[in-house]
């Protein structure tokens, strides 16, 4: 699990990042990286940020098995989800943001 304060800095950074191979690659050695077995997991959770960072609420929901689940999950109204999803209303920045930590750090077992 990526603590908060952490997460916010790699969201951050990649959201000024123009490009993922970029963000993914130039990444130094980091205390959070400790936690996993080894390099691919770390670039696949780097890729998943930069993904769902640039790719907003779409993106956040197609790492679920279905946008019912991620409501449940998340706690969100599927109605909200739905007219987020057909553009109808756009989510926070924060929302946004949220949802990417809860989804990084979601067990992808339970899935």
């Amino acid at each position: 699990m990526i603590d908060f304060n952490t997460f916010c800095t790699l969201y951050e950074d990649a959201k000024a990042c123009d490009s993922e191979v970029k963000y993914v690659t130039e990444r130094r050695w980091e205390d959070w990286m400790n936690e996993f077995s080894d390099s691919d997991e770390i670039a696949d959770v780097l890729r998943s940020i930069y993904t769902m960072t640039h790719g907003g609420f779409a993106a956040i929901a197609r790492q679920y098995k279905n946008m019912r689940q991620m409501c449940e999950l998340l706690d969100i109204p599927y109605s909200t989800a739905q007219k987020w999803s057909v553009g109808q209303q756009k989510p926070a920045a924060y929302l946004l943001m949220l949802m990417v930590y809860a989804t990084v750090n979601y067990d992808k077992t339970q899935k």
